[in-house]
């Protein structure tokens, strides 16, 4: 079991402040990081932070719970101590977070001067060469809660990151140099470990598995899915590969996976297009065509929201209606197609070598992304949109996504910028999560937004 991201969180405010408001704010922005952060483990530290002597108990505390990270919140007005204090004797980011001042009269006092605080103290941490952010304004404004939400799950996917095993089954199919990769700047960049499994193991699973289970699984798509026109045999070989994945990904500890998914299993008629969408749904990601880059981007925005990613070509434009079609074979997970219209599963929509979902995928925000190796180094193309409410209009599973960016120039920015065909879409606003990602690892980002970008 992965280790989670430790958050430490601290109060601070110089004694001779008043310690009402402290103490309610210690109270309430803790609360407020368990309830907005379950994936993560929040360490409360056991007093607030007003002197020497609290910060050495505090920093024993944090020390002994290995904390990745701390939240720092000013209870009211803070010197330069504490700040530098934590962060020379942890060694680990610190996030300043200055909510607003408690309303005040003219002839009444300061209670917090909280942004005071934090402007000094960023400026004594720059000098030191520590590692900091800041983020102004309450729990309840949502710009500044969404700063820490992206921060917090930044640091988050950066450390789940580093902890994670890529399995690669197979390597690339024939002539796709695009998907070739460089495992040692994947490992010095993402801290990601790869390894690899023979087709041939799948295969050999996949014989060996008993009647009953593969049987019992086809029943099961039978009585889901429309597959009146599907070959004799594409179920069978589709059931057995979908538990044989299964089984294979348990056995080798990896945690997400790609796989060659032609020419050879196409010649064995078990293309497995559908069989990776069902398996998104059950939490096992494999991105298809071994595009080890385009699953980087597919296990940074599964860190991030939880969802599964659908790994997609950009096949065509409408520059009318500035309209972008994301298209790919059939491999998107089910819980991503839009009711409205029937998600049939069917034989390989361009080689008819296996199984694959047709259909179209369901309206919402999404954030399109790939890391990209461009003259050997890691960088992050970006962009956000809307898919549309729109059937699909050719075989294969589809999502037309309206983006603000104008799209003909959007082809030839990618183009010129040497990005690469695969994209990653998760159903998600979580493009400034990607940046703040991008900002710790050091990767800059290819971001189109709107026409000034």
């Amino acid at each position: 079991m992965k280790e989670p991201l430790h958050l430490g969180f601290v109060t601070t405010y110089s004694r001779r402040w008043p310690d009402e408001l402290p103490k309610k704010r210690n109270q309430e922005y803790g609360n407020w990081l368990e309830e907005a952060f379950p994936q993560v483990k929040v360490v409360r530290a056991g007093r607030i932070g007003c002197n020497a002597e609290a910060l050495e108990e505090i920093v024993k505390e944090l020390k002994a719970a290995a904390v990745d990270v701390i939240v720092m919140v000013y209870g009211a007005f803070t010197g330069d101590d504490a700040a530098s204090y934590l962060t020379e004797k942890l060694g680990v980011p610190i996030i300043l977070w200055a909510p607003y001042e408690v309303p005040f009269e003219k002839n009444t006092r300061l209670y917090a001067n909280a942004l005071c605080a934090m402007t000094m103290n960023a400026a004594a941490l720059r000098r030191l060469g520590a590692r900091y952010h800041t983020v102004y304004g309450s729990k309840e404004d949502k710009r500044a809660a969404d700063k820490i939400r992206s921060l917090v799950m930044a640091y988050h996917t950066v450390k789940a990151m580093s902890d994670t095993n890529l399995g690669l089954l197979g390597y690339r199919p024939t002539a796709f140099y695009n998907c070739a990769f460089d495992e040692g700047l994947i490992r010095r960049t993402f801290g990601i470990r790869i390894e690899e499994t023979d087709l041939k193991v799948v295969f050999d699973r996949m014989e060996a598995l008993p009647e009953e289970a593969w049987k019992a699984d086809s029943r099961k798509m039978e009585e889901t899915y429309n597959m009146d026109t599907l070959p004799e045999g594409h179920l069978e070989n589709h059931s057995r590969l979908y538990l044989a994945l299964k089984e294979v990904m348990k056995a080798q500890n990896y945690d997400f996976g790609v796989i060659k998914c032609w020419p050879e299993m196409g010649n064995l008629h078990t293309t497995p297009c559908a069989v990776l969408g069902r398996l998104a749904d059950d939490g096992v990601h494999i991105g298809c065509e071994g595009d080890v880059d385009a699953e980087l981007t597919q296990i940074a925005q599964h860190y991030l929201t939880g969802l599964p990613t659908f790994i997609t070509d950009m096949i065509n434009i409408d520059e009318d209606k500035n309209v972008m079609t994301f298209w790919h074979c059939g491999n998107a997970a089910p819980s991503l197609a839009n009711p409205k219209y029937e998600l049939l599963m069917r034989n390989h929509p361009l080689a008819g070598q296996g199984t694959a979902f047709w259909g179209a995928l369901k309206p919402g925000p999404v954030t399109i992304a790939r890391f990209c190796n461009i003259d050997g180094a890691y960088k992050l193309f970006l962009m956000k949109g809307q898919a549309v409410d729109m059937d699909r209009y050719t075989r294969g599973i589809m999502a037309n996504v309206k983006v603000e960016y104008p799209v003909r120039k959007a082809v030839e920015r990618i183009i010129g910028e040497g990005v690469a065909h695969h994209y990653s879409l998760v159903w998600a606003d979580v493009a400034e999560e990607m940046k703040e990602v991008c900002a710790l690892l050091q990767i800059p980002v290819i971001e189109l937004g709107d026409e000034s970008c």
